[in-house]
C-alpha cells in the first residue's frame, strides 16, 4: 500500500506579512506622501499588534519606502532630485533587460504580456490604472534571469511606485502609459530586442516628463498660494 504524502503549505511569518501588508498599501497609493504612519493606526488596520509594525516601518524605512521626519514614520516626498536620480537608473538599466527578455520569450510569455496589455486597456480610474500598471511591470520583472539585476530594479521600483501614483492622477499620462505598453508589447511579440529597448525608453521618458509637468505644477500652485 503507497502512502499518500500531502504537502502543507505554510504561511510566512507574521512579520513578513505585516510588511507585505504595509507595502502593498503604499503601492496601491493609500497613502499620500508627507503623510504619518502611526504604528497604532496600522496595527489596527492589520489587526496584530505593534511589534511587528515597528518592524515592518524600519524595513520599509531600510528600502526608501517610509522616512522618518522628527521621529515619526511618513511617506516619503520626492524631490525632482530624487526623481531624475530614480529614472537615470531605470534608463541605464530597464532597456536592456527588456531587450534580454524579449529575445527569450515563449509564446506563453508573449500571450501573458498580451493579457496585461488588455487588463491596462480595461483600467478605468487611478487606483484601477495603478494596479494594472504595477501587474504589467511585474510581467518582466519577473523574467529577469540575474538576479542582482532584479534585485537592484524591485529597489528601484519601490520607489517607482512614487513616481507613478502621481503621473497616473493625470488622464493624458494614463492614456501614454497605454500607448507605451502597446509599443512594448508589439516589440516583444516580435521578439525584437532593439525594438524593445527602444519601447522601453519612450516608456521612462514620458513617465519622467510626466512626473517633471506635474511637480512644475506643484511648485507653481505653491507660490501662487505663498507658500
Amino acid at each position: 500500500m503507497t502512502e499518500t504524502s500531502f504537502k502543507i503549505e505554510r504561511q510566512p511569518p507574521l512579520a513578513e506579512r505585516v510588511y507585505a501588508g504595509i507595502r502593498d498599501m503604499i503601492h496601491s497609493a493609500a497613502f499620500v506622501p508627507g503623510q504619518r504612519l502611526t504604528e497604532d493606526g496600522l496595527a489596527k488596520r492589520l489587526a496584530v499588534s505593534r511589534t511587528p509594525v515597528r518592524e515592518a516601518l524600519f524595513r520599509l524605512e531600510s528600502v526608501g519606502l517610509v522616512e522618518q521626519e522628527g521621529g515619526k514614520f511618513i511617506v516619503p516626498r520626492l524631490s525632482l532630485r530624487d526623481i531624475h536620480e530614480i529614472f537615470e537608473l531605470r534608463r541605464a538599466l530597464e532597456p536592456l533587460v527588456i531587450a534580454r527578455i524579449a529575445a527569450n520569450l515563449s509564446d506563453a510569455d508573449i500571450a501573458a504580456f498580451r493579457q496585461g496589455l488588455e487588463a491596462l486597456k480595461a483600467a478605468e480610474g487611478v487606483e484601477a490604472a495603478t494596479r494594472a500598471n504595477i501587474a504589467f511591470r511585474n510581467l518582466w520583472m519577473d523574467r529577469i534571469t540575474n538576479g542582482r539585476v532584479r534585485e537592484v530594479l524591485a529597489r528601484v521600483d519601490d520607489q517607482v511606485v512614487l513616481v507613478r501614483r502621481t503621473t497616473l492622477n493625470n488622464p493624458a499620462a494614463r492614456d501614454v502609459a497605454l500607448d507605451c505598453a502597446g509599443d512594448l508589447v508589439e516589440a516583444l511579440a516580435l521578439r525584437d530586442p532593439a525594438a524593445a529597448s527602444r519601447a522601453m525608453e519612450k516608456f521612462i521618458d514620458a513617465a519622467l516628463a510626466f512626473f517633471e509637468a506635474a511637480v512644475s505644477g506643484e511648485t507653481t500652485q505653491a507660490i501662487n498660494k505663498g507658500e
